[in-house]
């Protein structure tokens, strides 16, 4: 087989304007498949909104057909149109994310004979009746699970019923080009931007405002690294259902004034530029590809030793875990790398190199790979 049809699968690009994690990984792999040996299709069940106009100029303009179903997760319409397109296309793998796509995309494949790949990002902490439902009937019948650490591919075994012959670990990767040290006068550019004095500190999270994100705790931290560093910021870049609560959380614990709410930013590598500490306080994480990008830039981290996380950093060595849900590790860490800049810095220059195990263009030759693994498969053949 000299060149593959492959459908790349997934309920949605994000919400609103806000691009999600998997939309990232996208935008990251479609360019970088090697069109000469994979001919990619992409397929968003939802309808086409602003997010999916920016993808559909930009993957035509790379000859990739990107198709939107205008169907819910749970319309039944979906089956048949994912059947279609396998048809129309010659599809010989389908690459299925998120819970509509993975599910109508198993029973698609059953009635076409092609071979499908689950790719699973989290560890279900929340999981559904009906995808644990969905997952008790389909586990058998999905040819490969990619697993972005071994806490979701334990997931993937025992939740989601996935025999663990065929659950593989693939990390996710990042983009060197985007994230990279940035100069000094980036830095300063992107503090006066925000309103940030050139001499204060940087403490600042990257994080959708969920529960599960953890980003209460680093408010929590907030008053004691104040009393010893009064002149530190705290930037909390994204945006979520509980940005109200936890700007009315600084007001309570009068730090509203050291604390910047950025909103969403497309822009990650910008504004990760002037972090001079990258915090990860999330409860639970299937990954966490927030921390290679500041790993990246050569930032030292903090984060919570939950889920992947503790795949990514080394303790002590490329960065600091600390227990979830713990506002006094959170702030004694902080407080510490911001005396000890030296040891700060040390740890980026570790981190940076760490980092580079996760390129995004040897994951692509990965999934290059798998995919003709099981190309050539058909079911009863």
């Amino acid at each position: 087989m000299s060149r593959i049809n492959v459908l790349l699968a997934n309920d949605h690009l994000g919400f609103g304007n806000t691009l999600h994690g998997v939309g990232r990984l996208f935008s990251l792999w479609v360019p970088r498949f090697n069109r000469d040996r994979v001919n990619v299709v992409v397929c968003i069940l939802r309808g086409e909104d602003e997010i999916g106009r920016k993808f559909k100029k930009e993957f035509e303009r790379l000859g990739v057909k990107i198709r939107f179903l205008g169907r819910g997760k749970f319309n039944p319409f979906t089956l048949l149109d994912l059947v279609n397109i396998v048809r129309e296309e010659r599809i010989d793998v389908m690459h299925l994310q998120a819970y509509g796509a993975s599910t109508f995309g198993r029973i698609a494949g059953l009635l076409t004979g092609v071979p499908v790949i689950v790719h699973a990002h989290d560890n279900h902490t929340n999981y559904p009746w009906y995808q644990r439902i969905a997952d008790m009937l389909l586990g058998r019948f999905t040819d490969r699970a990619i697993a972005v650490s071994e806490s979701v591919r334990a997931s993937c075994i025992k939740k989601r019923k996935i025999p663990k012959d065929r659950v593989i670990v693939m990390h996710n990767g990042i983009s060197f080009e985007q994230f990279r040290v940035p100069s000094n006068r980036e830095i300063e550019e992107e503090k006066k931007r925000l309103g940030i004095e050139l001499e204060f500190k940087v403490v600042g999270t990257l994080s959708k405002l969920r529960k599960e994100k953890g980003v209460e705790y680093l408010i929590k931290a907030i008053p004691a690294v104040l009393e010893d560093f009064p002149g530190v910021v705290f930037l909390i870049v994204g945006d979520g259902p509980l940005r109200g609560e936890l700007e009315a959380l600084t007001r309570a614990l009068r730090v509203e004034k050291s604390v910047i709410f950025t909103g969403y930013r497309e822009d990650v590598a910008r504004v990760l530029s002037v972090f001079d500490i990258k915090v990860l306080p999330s409860v639970t994480e299937g990954f966490g590809i927030a921390i290679l990008e500041a790993m990246a830039m050569g930032k030292p981290v903090i984060a919570t030793g939950v889920g992947g996380v503790k795949e990514i950093l080394k303790d002590g060595e490329t960065g600091f875990l600390v227990p979830p849900e713990d506002p006094k590790a959170l702030s004694e860490r902080i407080i510490y790398l911001l005396r000890n800049e030296d040891e700060a810095r040390q740890l980026g220059i570790r981190a940076r190199e760490e980092s580079k195990k996760y390129d995004i263009d040897l994951c692509v030759r990965r999934l290059e790979e798998l995919y003709f693994e099981l190309g050539s498969y058909r079911r009863g053949k």
